[in-house]
C-alpha cells in the first residue's frame, strides 16, 4: 500500500468513525466528521486557500520588516551624521556671523562645556565679564555633567584660585 493511500484511509477512518477533537481556543469538542481533514500530499481547496494566504502574509511581514530595518539603518545614520555635524558646528561657532560674542575673547574647552568667554578681553584689555558657554543644535539637551555646571554658576558656586 502506498503512503498516500495509507493517509487517505486514515482520513476516512477518522471521519466516519466516532472520533472528537477539542479547540485548544474555545474548549469546543467537534466530531472529525465534521472536519475537513487533508495530509500535506493532498490540499483540499479550502486548505490551500488557508495555506496560500498564510505564506503571503509570512512574505508580507518580511517586506514589512525589511523595510523597518532599513529606515532604523537611515534613522542612524542621520543621527550619527547630526551628531558629528553638531561638533564640526561647535567648533566653528566663534567665527559664525550670529555669534554675539569676539572670538578673540573665546577660549575652547570643548569638554564638558564648550567655551570660557572673557568678554572685553581683546579690545579693551579688561574682562568684563565671564561666561561659561555650551553650545547646542536642535533638540539637543545638557548633558548631566553640564546642567552641574550650569547650576553651580547659577548658585554662584564659582571662585578664582591661584597657586
Amino acid at each position: 500500500m502506498k503512503k498516500n493511500t495509507q493517509h487517505e484511509e486514515i482520513i476516512k477512518m477518522l471521519q466516519v468513525g466516532n472520533f472528537f477533537v477539542e479547540c485548544n481556543r474555545c474548549n469546543t469538542e467537534l466530531p472529525l466528521k465534521k472536519v475537513d481533514l487533508f495530509d500535506n500530499d493532498n490540499f483540499t481547496d479550502e486548505a490551500l486557500e488557508i495555506y496560500e494566504a498564510q505564506l503571503q502574509a509570512i512574505r508580507d511581514k518580511k517586506e514589512e520588516l525589511k523595510r523597518l530595518k532599513e529606515l532604523g539603518t537611515r534613522r542612524s545614520e542621520i543621527g550619527a551624521l547630526s551628531v558629528n555635524i553638531g561638533l564640526i558646528l561647535e567648533r566653528l561657532a566663534p567665527t559664525m556671523g550670529g555669534f554675539r560674542f569676539n572670538h578673540n575673547d573665546c577660549r575652547s574647552i570643548f569638554d564638558p562645556i564648550d567655551y570660557v568667554i572673557f568678554e572685553g578681553l581683546s579690545k579693551k584689555g579688561l574682562v568684563d565679564k565671564i561666561f561659561f558657554i555650551e553650545i547646542k543644535s536642535g533638540k539637543a539637551q545638557l548633558k548631566p555633567r553640564q546642567k552641574e555646571i550650569r547650576t553651580a554658576v547659577h548658585n554662584k558656586k564659582v571662585s578664582f584660585k591661584r597657586f
